[in-house]
């Protein structure tokens, strides 16, 4: 049996790859040390030396570890056909390879890099402050990654350096420097970024309470909009199912909204617009206009259209055409009994000037409506001894009325003709006087 020295044999080396070589299906250190010569230790030291090196692999099958030789490429031939940059140092930090992408990133001969060690020169990237104070921390961990920040040809450029701890065929080891640009991707992700922001910023701005909901029901996102609205965060919600917990408290109205949604995320087709009724935190039931759309990660955008003011309005603005037209009614048909009557109505303000005239009036009168409404009662009417000045709208004010006084109309064309009048006070729905009312009976009528 071949004595082991202590000192390194070139030829156990060669004996030891050769004997791999000409075992492809792998061998044990029992073996490897038979075929050498050597005892289980001896051999076992070799084998380290080599796997070290990468020269031999070892894999364990059960409590056994087989030896293979390592199936290796030449290593020119497989940098240069990647897109990386790569710088191959040995332990001085001295450069011993480089691919031809890096040379034509640098503007370099491969002469002028060989042997130099990047103590002395200065390499764009790899020189850079922190990728040097990471080389020491690759050499003891094996590897370490780090994005980096450059100006180059005045732009900035953004690249991903992986420092990886690299054993040679003598036993040292150095650091193998791959490096990938990774401008493109930066930009994108910041374009993203940027698409995101406005997406929230204009979904922060809408008037309309808004939510994002992920495919498998939880709610990542509503705008402050929402939360005025309904009262809840999309922390406090959570989920699709305790949203509903919320919104709906009657069970069967809750089974009701639960099936439509899941019958709409079945569907291809962007489901129509719905009305539905939801409770806020404060207990206040709303009336809402629900639109949601799938977005291309497939999450669910949702908009919660308000319209409980605009249904209120609604309800407000029919009931009060209601009592216009209620009111129009009894108009038209206090007019039509007027005019087929005898009796010559108007009305008058507190001023005393005309607010109302009936037709029948306005004919005895002799002007036309747009010309007589506005005008004082005083320059239409007059009677021996009665002045309808502020003195007497001051007792009509007070509730008295002044009961079948002759008067006489004054007409533009300077006519007249004689009525027997009794002003009355007219009262609101409070009982409180707003004016005055004229019952006029032309003297030609009451002689007939």
């Amino acid at each position: 049996m071949a004595q082991d020295s202590g000192i390194i044999a070139p030829e156990l080396l060669a004996g030891v790859r050769a004997l791999l070589k000409n075992n492809p299906k792998g061998m044990s250190v029992s073996d490897i040390a038979a075929g050498l010569g050597l005892n289980r230790n001896s051999a076992a030291k070799y084998l380290d030396i080599l796997s070290v090196g990468g020269q031999i692999e070892m894999r364990a099958f059960g409590p056994a570890k087989v030896y293979f030789l390592s199936q290796r490429a030449p290593l020119g031939a497989i940098l240069n056909y990647t897109s990386e940059y790569i710088l191959i140092l040995d332990q001085n930090y001295r450069i011993i390879q480089v691919n031809d992408r890096f040379l034509e990133f640098l503007d370099l001969d491969r002469a002028d890099l060989l042997g130099a060690s990047i103590d002395t020169i200065h390499l764009p990237i790899v020189s850079a402050r922190e990728v040097r104070s990471r080389m020491l921390e690759a050499r003891s961990e094996g590897e370490v990654s780090l994005e980096i920040e450059q100006e180059i040809g005045g732009a900035a450029r953004y690249y991903r350096v992986r420092l990886v701890s690299t054993a040679f065929d003598d036993g040292s080891t150095g650091l193998t420097c791959i490096i990938e640009e990774i401008t493109a991707r930066k930009e994108a992700e910041r374009a993203l970024l940027e698409r995101e922001r406005r997406f929230n910023e204009l979904v922060e701005l809408s008037p309309f309470p808004c939510a994002i909901v992920d495919a498998n029901g939880r709610y990542v996102y509503v705008n402050s909009r929402f939360t005025e609205t309904f009262g809840y965060t999309a922390d406090e919600i959570g989920t699709m199912d305790r949203w509903f917990e919320l919104a709906y408290p009657d069970p069967d109205y809750r089974s009701a909204m639960a099936v439509e949604w899941d019958r709409e995320s079945g569907s291809a087709e962007p489901p129509e617009p719905r009305f539905f009724h939801l409770r806020t935190r404060s207990g206040e039931v709303r009336e809402v206009v629900f639109r949601r759309r799938r977005l291309s990660d497939g999450n669910h955008y949702l908009v919660y259209e308000d319209i409980s003011e605009l249904r209120r309005l609604e309800n407000e603005l029919a009931e009060r055409n209601r009592i216009d037209d209620a009111l129009y009614r009894s108009l038209r048909r206090l007019r039509e009994i007027t005019e087929a009557g005898h009796n010559l109505l108007f009305g008058a303000g507190l001023d005393g000037r005309i607010l109302y005239a009936s037709p029948l009036f306005e004919r005895v009168a002799g002007r036309r409506p747009a010309g007589f409404v506005g005008l004082p009662l005083d320059e239409i009417l007059s009677a021996a001894g009665v002045d309808l000045g502020p003195a007497f709208l001051a007792e009509i004010a007070a509730g008295r009325p002044l009961e079948e006084q002759e008067f006489v109309v004054s007409r533009p064309d300077g006519t007249t003709a004689t009525l027997i009048a009794s002003l009355v006070p007219s009262r609101n729905a409070s009982g409180e006087v707003t004016g005055l009312e004229g019952v006029l009976l032309l003297c030609s009528d009451r002689n007939g």
